[in-house]
């Protein structure tokens, strides 16, 4: 027995004029967990479900006097409309069955004579079919009950929703503002990296600003996403972070001056430089291109000598960018920016992807002809406080301590003046800032 049909009362009527049959179903079903009920005629059986509702099952002879089976079946349904019915008829007596079924709502017909096992059976089944469709009923109430509490509910909780939205509002106003200040001190947090990394040696000013400026720019022209931007923003700015654990013996000579131990030595810093940022799960996109920023497309770079499309593209960007900003820090040419173009076209497909060659030379050009001698103009050494929006710097600012704040031929806006001006409180240099001015 299901722990469905034990919460549903087992009540059956049997109607039948002969009395035998009655007794002879009443002990059929004496060791079953049923209660029954009988009736010899059918107005007997409609007063019996008067008084019991919850009769579940109904069995009727068809043959009765005055009022046949189908009849009773028929007027049961005003009485028990839920009651599952079942009519006794002779073999001979199909059309009366079928009236049965049609008429009286009968779920089946039994045939007399009838085999007791079979008989148990089918009440066991039509017993179960009642109990499942009595617990849909009363779960389908339990809905109709639950909708209208839910209803009321949403009434209630509407003056509320609408109470919170504006509180919600404001809310994500702030969210987004204190997500907009952690962002904004996060680039500022690498920017600082950045320029710590900077302060090893004097000739490095501003390197990480310009390899990153032109990797963006490469980045942006490729149609990278957002995404990979901003890794390659964050890797360019620190791509020399694992340079922090070289002997300083060894950051002012070329890899041509090398030995072969003190170069294995200083091969180490790519590496060294992603483990640096790996614990960082922000930097990780970025630690695998600062890995990755000496190898070369022909795979003789380090640290790993992976060749051609097994260099991420990122890396491939950020070491052209290098190699472009190094190169023209040591160029003694009169025309230092096509010196550059220059070298970097004869490395490509050695050290750079040919894919580069088209995307580089804008960039370069852009930002190294700002650095060219400007005529009809003169450096001009002012003081903080007298600082401009729309001026260029001359010269690299930097603060007492030497940590680079500006570099050279910088357009200044609100926030960097205030950003100097700050600096130059707390830190001051031991001269003003120096811009470009008319003669």
């Amino acid at each position: 027995m299901t722990e469905l049909s034990a919460k549903i009362p087992k009540k059956i009527l049997f109607v039948d004029d002969e009395e035998n049959i009655l007794r002879s179903l009443k002990r059929l079903f004496i060791d079953e967990d049923f209660e029954v009920f009988t009736a010899s005629s059918g107005m007997e059986g409609l007063d019996i479900l008067e008084d019991n509702h919850d009769i579940g099952i109904i069995v009727s002879d068809q043959r009765m006097p005055e009022m046949s089976g189908v009849e009773f079946l028929e007027r049961s349904q005003r009485v028990v409309p839920d009651a599952l019915r079942m009519v006794l008829t002779g073999y001979a007596d199909v059309t009366a069955a079928v009236d049965a079924i049609n008429r009286g709502g009968a779920l089946r017909y039994i045939a007399k004579p009838w085999k007791d096992e079979e008989l148990v059976q089918t009440i066991k089944d039509a017993f179960h079919r009642y109990s499942l469709l009595q617990e849909n009923k009363r779960l389908t109430n339990v809905i109709k009950e639950q909708n209208r509490e839910i209803r009321k509910w949403n009434k209630e909780l509407e003056f509320y929703v609408q109470k919170q939205t504006v509180e919600i509002q404001n809310n994500n106003k702030e969210l987004k503002r204190l997500n907009e200040r952690l962002k904004s001190n996060f680039k500022h947090t690498i920017h600082a990296f950045s320029n710590l990394l900077e302060l090893r040696t004097e000739d490095a000013g501003s390197h990480s600003r310009n390899v990153a400026e032109i990797s963006v720019k490469i980045a942006r022209q490729m149609g990278l996403d957002a995404k990979e931007t901003e890794a390659i923003t964050i890797a360019a700015l620190l791509h020399d972070i694992g340079k922090i654990g070289i002997p300083d013996r060894l950051l002012f000579k070329g890899l041509e001056d090398m030995s072969s131990d003190e170069l294995n030595i200083y091969k180490l810093h790519p590496v060294r430089g992603q483990t640096a940022v790996d614990a960082i799960d922000d930097l990780r996109d970025a630690g695998r291109l600062i890995r990755h920023h000496h190898e070369s497309y022909n795979g003789k770079g380090f640290p790993d000598g992976l060749k051609g499309d097994a260099i991420p593209l990122g890396a491939q960007i950020i070491s052209a960018a290098d190699f472009a900003d190094r190169t023209i820090r040591k160029c003694s040419e009169d025309n230092p920016v096509e010196y550059v173009i220059k070298k970097l076209t004869d490395a490509i497909g050695k050290r750079f992807d040919l894919r580069l060659l088209k995307y580089i030379e804008e960039p370069v050009r852009g930002l190294y002809s700002r650095s060219l001698p400007k005529q009809h103009m003169v450096e001009l050494e002012i003081q903080p406080d007298d600082l401009k929006e729309g001026m260029v710097t001359a010269k690299e600012v930097k603060s007492g301590t030497g940590l680079l704040l500006l570099g050279k031929d910088m357009k200044l806006n609100g926030k960097s003046i205030q950003i100097l001006k700050r600096y130059y409180q707390i830190d001051p240099p031991k001269t003003g800032v120096f811009v470009w001015v008319n003669r």
